[in-house]
């Protein structure tokens, strides 16, 4: 990159031509006069040369250049999401074959890299001040404080939901405990403690509501420290108030967190162990040994990670390649963190069991680890019938029956894992696996869409998830959204004391409503909060705080692993929206987080 003539006027010209008639894939407007024949289109165009030879000729050009190479590869990707993303959305397929996607996405995100560079140099400048301010209140107070102010805020919420928004396999996860029916399909000790928790109040008071609102006030007080911990934190790093309090106002007054926060998904609590658990990774780089010497501090890491295993069955499977990488990154360390980390490891096991030894759980469905491979092969099934010969079809219909196959929902594998024949695949897995091997090899990029379109809700910032849409969900119907899941399920019922904000959920959850406001629907978009975190990881690794980037790692581990499931939804990766004080104060104030 550094090599490129950018001093060259000419050149620049053409290349940033060239991006803003590329900048048409990466909308999605290529099929479209909308952009292209757009005064739009020519102001971009114009205002991107007039800057970028601002840039060049600057005093800061040597700077710029030499961050060009990891703001192009960033860039790349970047581009290339948004113009994937623009072609499922409108397409439903990503067309591989077409030469002008790559042309547009490179060309684009060459334009774009000095912007991106002097977009680093800026963060960088900007923390560039004087020593932390050290505040005289102590981090305890600090901490009650935010504590307070948290719990309180979502006092509404409980009350326009109240008992909570009992829902997401809440009423299955009561009637396997009503009925000792024990299924290892959700976390076990989550359903024990709701499950358990609702029988017991249940049998003390005879109201479902009052087990399911005080499950709900126990997460809202859990949920409400964690944010509280990580908050004094910041707080008392010395990061900027503004970042502090913008951080509180998000957590205390965003939609998304509010619901979800009085909700009884079990990805609450598992995504407030997530942002916890990333607190004290930044906590142990900036004090190294002093960190793991105090008791205290010891503790909250050993309670994040027996969050983050008890609360979601996949954390084991984010959380071990971590843990490998951890004990490389803090190796001088190890006789400190050991008998933590591996105390909850064993605590995590001997619970887990012991309950699905006690209860009798059944285990978990084989399908749900199967969701990309069933969604691929009915995709193939769908577009190319015929390539299947008799033999493959009879092999693929005694895994998922037609009837079935022709269901596909290319945004939810729930419709073809409904009825898979998990016996069949059990009695010879490895038949059922050369079957999904042979058919790739001749659909490779069939295989790349069904997986593209089960997922881009997670990485496009402008489409709406609605892989629910037009279901039944008790007294209520996804319209044209499925951000959340607003109905409460049985034996659960609402009450309706906030009928004014119970309606302003409802449209959030249901509607296209706050998507129709600029600049706002970003701050509920998946995507959008994709994005953010990418760029803090990419910016804190090229300014030299690998540490910090490292206690990104959890989240980005785990979110590889949510690309597996089987719809887009927010509750999967919360954990975005929960934490998104610190990613600000990771972009903006990284110097004082690392206590450099």
């Amino acid at each position: 990159m550094k090599g490129l003539p950018w001093k060259n006027i000419y050149f620049i010209a053409i290349l940033t031509l060239g991006g803003a008639m590329g900048m048409q894939y990466c909308i999605g407007a290529a099929d479209s006069l909308t952009y292209s024949n757009s005064i739009w289109a020519f102001l971009l165009w114009a205002v991107c040369l007039y800057l970028l030879k601002r840039l060049v000729s600057g005093e800061r050009w040597g700077q710029l250049a030499a961050w060009l190479n990891p703001c192009f590869v960033f860039g790349w990707f970047f581009f290339g999401a948004m113009t994937a993303g623009g072609q499922l959305e409108n397409g439903g397929k990503v067309d591989f074959t077409d030469w002008h996607l790559y042309a547009a996405v490179t060309v684009t995100a060459i334009a774009a890299a000095p912007f991106l560079s002097w977009a680093l140099t800026e963060l960088n400048r900007l923390q560039d001040r004087e020593g932390a301010k050290v505040l005289t209140i102590s981090r305890k107070k600090m901490f009650l404080l935010y504590w307070g102010i948290l719990f309180l805020a979502y006092i509404p919420t409980f009350l326009a939901s109240f008992p909570g928004f009992f829902t997401y396999d809440a009423e299955w996860t009561t009637y396997v405990v009503f009925t000792e029916k024990y299924s290892a399909h959700m976390p076990v000790v989550y359903v024990m403690l709701l499950g358990w928790l609702i029988r017991l109040v249940y049998y003390l008071t005879q109201s479902y509501n009052a087990g399911i609102a005080l499950y709900v006030l126990g997460q809202m007080t859990v949920l409400s420290a964690c944010f509280a911990y990580m908050l004094s934190f910041l707080r008392c790093a010395g990061v900027r108030r503004w970042i502090c309090n913008l951080g509180v106002a998000f957590l205390a007054f965003c939609p998304t967190v509010s619901m979800f926060v009085c909700c009884s998904t079990k990805e609450g609590i598992f995504a407030g162990g997530v942002v916890l658990f990333a607190t004290l990774l930044l906590e142990a780089a900036r004090e190294g040994e002093k960190f793991w010497q105090n008791k205290s501090r010891k503790a909250c890491f050993w309670v994040a990670l027996l969050m983050i295993l008890f609360f979601r069955k996949d954390g084991i499977y984010g959380l071990i390649p971590f843990l490998v990488c951890f004990a490389v990154v803090y190796r001088q360390y190890w006789k400190r963190w050991f008998v933590t980390v591996a105390g909850a490891l064993l605590m995590f096991v001997i619970v887990t069991q012991g309950l699905m030894l006690a209860f009798q759980f059944k285990k978990s469905p084989v399908g749900e680890m199967l969701c990309v491979p069933m969604q691929q092969l009915a995709r193939v099934h769908m577009e190319d019938r015929e390539s299947f010969s008799e033999d493959d079809l009879e092999i693929l219909y005694s895994l998922i029956p037609k009837v079935i196959l022709e269901q596909y929902n290319p945004k939810l594998a729930d419709n073809v894992k409904v009825n898979f024949m998990e016996d069949n695949f059990k009695a010879d897995p490895a038949k059922y696996a050369r079957l999904w091997f042979r058919v790739g090899l001749t659909h490779f990029d069939v295989y790349v869409n069904a997986f593209l379109m089960n997922t881009y809700g997670y990485w496009y910032p402008d489409t709406v998830l609605d892989g629910y849409r037009g279901k039944n969900v008790g007294d209520e119907v996804y319209e044209d959204s499925s951000y959340f899941a607003f109905y409460t399920e049985n034996p659960g019922i609402r009450r309706h004391f906030l009928p004014p904000l119970e309606n302003f959920y409802r449209k959030i959850s249901l509607e296209i409503y706050q998507q129709r406001v600029p600049v706002i629907s970003m701050l509920f978009s998946i995507g959008f909060w994709h994005w953010v975190y990418l760029s803090g990881a990419m910016s804190l690794l090229v300014r030299g705080y690998r540490k910090q980037a490292f206690a990104l790692l959890p989240m980005g581990l785990l979110y590889l692993i949510i690309l597996l499931g089987p719809i887009v939804l927010v509750r999967y990766v919360l954990y975005l929206f929960f934490g998104v004080p610190l990613v600000l104060a990771l972009l903006f104030d990284a110097k004082v987080v690392a206590g450099s």
